[in-house]
């Protein structure tokens, strides 16, 4: 090194050791700047070559230098090619180009993938027990990938994810691959897949283990679908939780099986259910247009023996009706949806103006489930008095009946599409325990139809009738009404049926009322809505008299059901003008 008389560095030396060490220090400030453009693919194509191309991910670092830039350009057709390829596209034509100006590099690549590479060969094989198993059959048949298909590795990967979870999920837990592969044959361009799998022994339940201090075994065994020696399946479990869950005997439920306690390939299930609290205790408070403010106070006790009896007691108050209900309920046969109940109440309603009525009522009721359709027996003794129309009387009937009801959906608080329907039939006669004879039906259907992405249609209709001699023997509380919220829009709470001479609504014996609404989802959990009904209350079905209402409304998706708020005009009367509804309930 060149130094000077007193041994320091040379000036010329200390320039050229400023001079790099101030391009070190600049680097980043006189870093390339770079573009990128990627031309020729589209969608989820496009996306994973950008995510697998280094020179786009790097486009934006400060420390880029030109050489960097040359090397990631000469790495990109090789990204570019291998990110195609779970999507088929094994012969893809590549122009890449790396350019630079005074305003930096910009990389260009103009992609044709081609054509996707065709399935050839599809082999699937199932060995072990599940050979046998439909349900693996079922998968063999649903393989999204056929011969002739664009090969797509997503497809396979999902498919192959597929087989290895039903076999956990229905007891082959020695499951291995034999053989998972996909041969690709350029030269022919086609690509020949190969699964095989051996799914082992199945496990099966072995003994069940049982922890409760609540319920009598023999009905809790009733609750139980698993049984041992039967081919272990995690939905069995899961329905078994589930169930538990939802009795009200219950609080916390804990199910076990692990293959690990597994012997002979028998699997112990473990149950451990913690009673709930004993009573449950009700309040709600409401508002409804129909209603006016309303409350509600209830009591339960969830269980009063090992046999699962229960009782409830139900106070509810508004403008227009108090009542009194209680009830002592047995579970029988399949407790999960069969009961025998026994009933009694009281109430006190103005169902319009100048409309009294105080009703008693007690009886006995048996419901099971047919398969989707929910029956129950009843027999009811009503005595009720009653003031309409200026009129007075009161009615002593005995009134066996029996009720369908259907449900199609996977819930009844709101749903995209689903239905509902229940028929009620039900009579009297004067030589039974009653002080008139009477025959009478009713049914309700509501139907929920998917309309695009965002929309609802939603349809309703009621239909009754009623044979009786004198429709002044009939109480008021089995005459028909419309109008109202979940009636005819437009018009008043059962301000619509035959009228006395003073005008009073007295109710029909017949009732014909239909509903037609759009709904059209707006943001969040809200909607609007457009609607058209008509109907009316009647005494003979040749002078129906309908009348029709149609407005739009607001919805609010709350955890307890759609809040709807309409305002609806009365079409068939335009001197009553607009009319504000407000209802609170499920879809179903």
């Amino acid at each position: 090194m060149l130094r000077s008389k007193n041994n320091y560095p040379a000036p010329a030396v200390l320039l050229c050791l400023a001079l790099v060490l101030f391009a070190i220090g600049a680097r980043p400030l006189l870093a390339a700047s770079l573009t990128v453009s990627v031309e020729g693919l589209t969608g989820n194509v496009r996306d994973n070559v950008l995510a697998a191309l280094s020179i786009y991910q790097e486009r934006d670092r400060g420390d880029l230098s030109p050489v960097r830039i040359r090397r990631l350009h000469q790495r990109a057709p090789e990204e570019i090619r291998t990110a195609l390829q779970p999507f088929g596209y094994y012969r893809p034509q590549i122009q890449a180009r790396l350019n630079q100006d005074e305003t930096g590099w910009a990389a260009r690549y103009v992609i044709d993938p081609g054509n996707a590479i065709p399935v050839g060969a599809v082999d699937i094989r199932i060995t072990g027990d599940g050979r046998d198993d439909p349900v693996f059959q079922k998968l063999i048949d649903e393989f999204p990938l056929r011969r002739g298909d664009a090969l797509n590795h997503a497809l396979y990967e999902q498919a192959k994810t597929g087989f290895q979870r039903t076999a956990a999920e229905r007891g082959y837990f020695d499951q291995r691959w034999v053989r998972h592969e996909i041969t690709v044959d350029l030269e022919n361009y086609r690509a020949d897949i190969y699964l095989s799998i051996d799914t082992g022994r199945r496990y099966r339940f072995g003994e069940l283990e049982i922890e409760q201090n609540v319920l009598d075994p023999a009905l809790l065994a009733r609750y139980i679908k698993v049984a041992p020696g039967e081919p272990y399946t995690s939905a069995a479990l899961l329905d078994l939780q589930t169930t538990l869950s939802g009795t009200d005997y219950f609080g916390r439920v804990e199910v076990v099986a692990d293959p690990q306690e597994a012997r002979d390939y028998a699997i112990p299930v473990h149950v451990r259910l913690t009673a709930r609290t004993p009573n449950r205790y009700t309040f709600g408070v409401g508002y409804g247009t129909d209603t006016g403010p309303r409350g509600q106070l209830g009591w339960e006790r969830r269980y009063l023996n090992e046999e699962g009896h229960h009782t409830r007691i139900e106070l509810r108050g508004s403008q227009i009706e108090r009542s009194v209900n209680a009830g002592y309920f047995i579970p029988i046969r399949n407790p999960r949806t069969d009961q025998f109940a026994i009933t009694a109440g009281y109430t006190r309603s103005k169902i319009i103006q100048n409309t009294d009525t105080e009703l008693r009522h007690y009886g006995v009721s048996r419901t099971e489930a047919r398969g989707r359709v929910q029956e129950t027996l009843s027999l009811t003794r009503q005595n009720e008095k009653f003031s309409v129309g200026g009129e007075t009387g009161s009615s002593e009937l005995l009134l066996p009946g029996i009720t369908w009801s259907y449900f199609l959906g996977p819930s009844r608080v709101y749903t995209r599409a689903g239905a509902s329907a229940r028929l009620d039939l039900r009579g009297a006669s004067e030589h039974i325990a009653s002080d008139t004879s009477l025959e009478q039906a009713h049914l309700g259907a509501k139907a929920i139809l998917p309309v695009a992405d965002f929309g609802r249609l939603i349809t309703r209709g009621d239909v009754s009738a009623t044979r009786i001699e004198d429709i002044r023997e009939l109480p008021p509380s089995l005459r028909f009404f419309a109008g109202g919220d979940v009636s005819v829009r437009g018009y008043a709470y059962n301000s619509l049926g035959p009228r006395a001479p003073d005008g009073t609504v007295v109710g029909g014996k017949h009732l014909l009322v239909g509903s037609i609404e759009y709904e059209q989802h707006v943001v969040g959990d809200w909607s609007g809505a457009i609607f058209y009904d008509a109907g009316n209350a009647f005494n003979n079905f040749r002078d129906i008299g309908a009348k029709k209402g149609a407005g739009i409304g607001v919805r609010w998706r709350s955890p307890i059901g759609q809040i709807r708020l309409d305002l609806a005009s009365a079409l068939s009367d335009p001197g009553h003008g607009l009319r504000v509804h407000l209802y609170i309930g499920p879809d179903l």
